[in-house]
């Protein structure tokens, strides 16, 4: 389901680079100068928004290099909804997509690529939104020059516009609204705690644009200080609970998170996909990573459907838990920290001797994995241990 983009895509972004007299992705040099000038200014909190993502190699970088690494992600943060059988394309109309703060529109070809990677046919009607008229007007050159993805046909309208232009619609409802890298890039001049109760209110605006079984999914950077002020939304969305605010994912519980305990602490998903080859020389070129995917991501529905009730009924003497680190392997033993669907941050170890066919898993686990672990134990994974990984 989730994978680089191919050739075709490669063919495709060059195309629209050379329209404008951007550098292509085979002038790695040029390229790989703007994308790290675009790294850096994103990371530089001094400066707004606009100033950093709207010049001409910003845009370019941005198209290159930035869209082809946020379109898997896109596709990563609803796949849980996609195997769950709650995202996807209706028998008799196109499922409706609002992408805010669409940037070049990698969200909603990321959820596009989801779908067509388990075999669903059909249409999208996507309305995309963004502040940036220059950004947008590209999104709309990619899905002029792109019908779609497989069997799925997209129409797009993208339109400038602001946040609360695309919160404030009132005359339309859609079975999925997607905010990809938005609230991290919003009022970062604000204090914390302003800046989080004004993006609890922005997404519980959203939310309203929401059909009843539909969802809203949230994605931000797997950085350490923007995953946990996404927390802490997470938390004051959630506790108390608020009637038409359901938790649908990472989380398997509604308690409060417990990352938020430790300033070090923070749960993001790093997945095994790569930027494709024909962009490995400019990441490493610009300094950055090329190996493996990380974003950290938020989902709410107003159903009361969990992530927890698409896993099958929980065992008395059995937890559920998701994986939050990588596994830390030591000498006689290798453990992991896990969020257990009570709530409570854990980290069980099993001694090498433990090993069993019935706890062989535990040592594959990686993070962001499922796992229902019985009889269950904080502290020690056991020979007669089952460890399990779940599917929805």
């Amino acid at each position: 389901m989730i994978s680089p983009l191919d050739e075709t895509w490669r063919s495709l972004l060059d195309d629209v680079a050379r329209e404008r007299k951007w550098p292509t992705s085979s002038e790695v040099k040029r390229l790989a100068s703007n994308v790290r000038a675009l790294s850096s200014a994103y990371n530089d909190g001094a400066q707004a928004p606009a100033a950093r993502a709207r010049s001409a190699d910003a845009l370019g970088a941005r198209l290159l290099f930035s869209f082809p690494r946020d379109v898997p992600k896109g596709a990563a943060a609803v796949r849980e909804l996609v195997s769950a059988g709650l995202l996807r394309i209706p028998d008799d109309r196109p499922l409706r997509i609002l992408d805010v703060g669409a940037g070049l529109g990698a969200m909603t070809w990321g959820v596009a690529r989801a779908l067509a990677g388990v075999g669903q046919t059909g249409a999208i009607e996507a309305f995309l939104v963004d502040e940036d008229p220059m950004a947008i007007e590209l999104a709309a050159r990619i899905f002029k020059r792109r019908a779609g993805e497989g069997d799925i046909r997209i129409t797009a309208r993208c339109t400038s516009g602001t946040v609360d232009d695309a919160a404030a619609r009132t005359d339309a409802t859609f079975d999925l609204v997607i905010a990809g890298q938005l609230l991290s890039e919003l009022h970062r001049d604000r204090p914390d705690a302003e800046r989080v109760s004004r993006h609890v209110d922005l997404v519980l605006s959203l939310l309203k644009r929401v059909r009843e079984h539909g969802a809203l999914v949230i994605v931000e950077p797997a950085l350490r200080a923007r995953t946990r002020h996404l927390h802490a939304v997470r938390d004051a969305l959630v506790m108390p609970p608020r009637p038409g605010v359901t938790l649908f994912a990472p989380c398997l519980h509604a308690a409060a998170c417990p990352m938020l305990t430790n300033p070090g602490d923070w749960c993001h998903e790093d997945l095994p996909v790569n930027l494709p080859p024909w962009l490995v020389d400019v990441a490493r070129g610009a300094g950055l990573r090329w190996e493996g995917l990380t974003y950290s991501y938020l989902i709410l529905r107003r159903d009361q459907v969990q992530l927890a009730g698409t896993l099958g009924p929980s065992q008395p003497d059995g937890m559920r838990l998701r994986v939050v680190s990588d596994l830390i392997v030591t000498k006689g033993k290798c453990e992991v920290f896990l969020c257990s669907e009570a709530g409570s941050l854990v980290r069980p170890a099993r001694l090498d001797r433990a090993h069993s066919e019935t706890n062989a898993s535990f040592r594959s686990l990686v993070r962001g994995d499922l796992v229902t672990i019985r009889p269950f134990s904080e502290r020690r994974i056991e020979r007669e241990t089952s460890v399990k990984r779940c599917s929805s």
